[in-house]
């Protein structure tokens, strides 16, 4: 028993040896990285530099594009962040600060920094590579979402929101976490302590940088009809227009999904009908790059004459406002864009109003513990618009909404299976469709339940709060 226990002791010691000779490594690691400094660009080579990203103190995102007459070959030097590993670094080896380029016609990624590609330095991911680039233009783009750290088989990140980060300056480490450096404040000043070294450049090696110019990514497209720029949360961006004869459209966009569920997306409405047309789904999109709940689709689809309308929307995070986890490869085209592959469709379409619906009836504004009801009368048989905000969740309606009859039936009940997102909390649902009623009376009512209504809302509002409850307008 003593031999066993004298050996368990020493087991334990040599343990305490490793982390204690492992700390002191990393310690004068740091030290002696931040005594050297960054090592010396690619500059001191002679070679001409035509790209420069930096000032991640305040961006998340920068891009640069430019334009390469020729094939020609470009050197990429790029310095980021990756959790630290114990084995060697894979391609998928999350980074939370790192570059990439991109095909400006195609938007595909040609390269992109990973754990494979880069070495280790220190506290730091480092690209140093040349790329044989064909005639074309191209995108370069930097991203720093966040910030992480790890120690043996411990790991911790953080997101870096620029929007609070001044807030958050004042913080003094505190408590057990302080003492590895993984509580909040820690993080934030390593993140300060090397975010000033993170970037990415691109020089020519053998050229003349007068032949290669740049612009303002993202390339601006040909024939682009509708840009509806998601720029921030809780967003709820809308275009209409009109179509003289059938067209075709191209169709990309860029939104967050996970699960079944679409998070940020775009659709487009016949807006006399009010059916969507087109419609961003979990089923249709695919990964975009980045984070898993990027998702992207890109569609061809023919439009019949009448008139649209087109509209995306946000939730509450993970947006161009602060990607709380790696953005997509294509960041500045979040949202969504539709344009005209054919020329000579541009005469047959054109930017309009959004319509533009006298009620016939509305419950509107409505609060909580509400049951309230409006009636209507219509001279003969009508196609009428039916729109309503309401709660529900479960496959339930929380607040209820519907239409009766004259004789007390109902002829129109919201029902959560055929509602729509409305923007703000997940509950918050709407129907907006257009029903046909015969002549007669009828009467709108709403029932709401005591949480979660205009002017008192538990969690974030829908996009639309002033028609929280029912309206009905005469069809188009």
């Amino acid at each position: 028993m003593s031999s066993f226990l004298m050996s368990e002791a020493m087991a334990l010691t040599r343990t305490v040896q490793a982390i204690a000779a492992f700390l002191l490594a990393l310690a004068l690691g740091s030290l002696s990285l931040r005594a050297a400094g960054p090592e010396p660009r690619p500059e001191s080579r002679q070679e001409p530099r035509i790209i420069s990203l930096k000032g991640f103190e305040t961006a998340e995102v920068r891009s640069q594009g430019f334009t390469l007459p020729r094939p020609m070959k470009v050197h990429i030097y790029a310095k980021g962040g990756g959790l630290r590993r114990l084995v060697r670094a894979h391609v998928d080896e999350p980074l939370f600060a790192y570059g990439w380029i991109l095909n400006a016609a195609t938007r595909e990624v040609v390269w992109q920094m990973d754990g494979s590609n880069t070495k280790r330095d220190w506290e730091y991911r480092v690209a140093d590579r040349y790329l044989e680039l064909p005639a074309g233009s191209y995108e370069a783009c930097f991203a720093n979402h966040g910030f992480g750290q790890s120690l043996l088989f411990a790991q911790w990140a953080r997101n870096i929101d620029r929007r609070s980060v001044a807030g958050e300056q004042g913080e003094r480490p505190r408590g057990l976490l302080a003492a590895f450096g993984a509580d909040r404040a820690s993080l934030l000043r390593h993140w300060k302590e090397q975010v000033g070294n993170y970037g990415l450049e691109i020089y020519l090696p053998g050229g003349n940088p007068a032949e290669v110019p740049t612009f303002e990514a993202p390339l601006h497209w040909r024939n682009v009809l509708v840009s509806l720029a998601a720029t921030g949360d809780n967003g709820h961006w809308e275009q209409a227009f009109h179509v003289r004869k059938p067209v075709t459209l191209h169709v990309y966009a860029e939104g967050e999904g996970s699960g079944r569920r679409m998070h940020d997306y775009g659709w487009i409405l016949d807006a006399r009908t009010r059916t969507r047309v087109w419609e961003m789904s979990m089923d249709k999109s695919q990964f975009a790059g980045g984070a898993r709940k990027n998702r992207r689709q890109v569609e061809t689809i023919t439009l019949p004459a009448g008139d649209y309308e087109a509209a995306f929307v946000t939730d509450d995070s993970h947006s161009p406002a602060d990607w709380n986890a790696a953005p997509p490869c294509d960041p500045g085209m979040y949202g969504l864009t539709l344009s005209l592959p054919a020329d000579a469709d541009l005469a047959a379409v054109s930017l309009t109003k959004p319509m533009t619906w006298t009620p016939l009836a509305e419950l509107v504004r409505i609060g909580n513990d509400q049951d309230r009801s409006a009636a209507f009368t219509l001279a003969g048989t009508h196609a009428v618009r039916v729109y309503a905000i309401a709660e529900g969740s479960g496959d339930e309606m929380a607040d209820e909404a519907w239409i009766e009859d004259a004789a007390g039936k109902r002829v129109w009940t919201m029902v959560y299976d055929h509602t729509l997102f409305a923007g703000g909390a997940a509950k918050n649902r709407l129907a907006d469709e257009v029903v046909s009623l015969p002549k007669g009376t009828y009467t709108l009512h709403v029932r709401t339940d005591d949480s979660h209504a205009y002017g008192h809302w538990n969690s974030d509002p829908p996009w639309d709060a002033e028609h929280y409850g029912l309206t009905v307008y005469p069809g188009k």
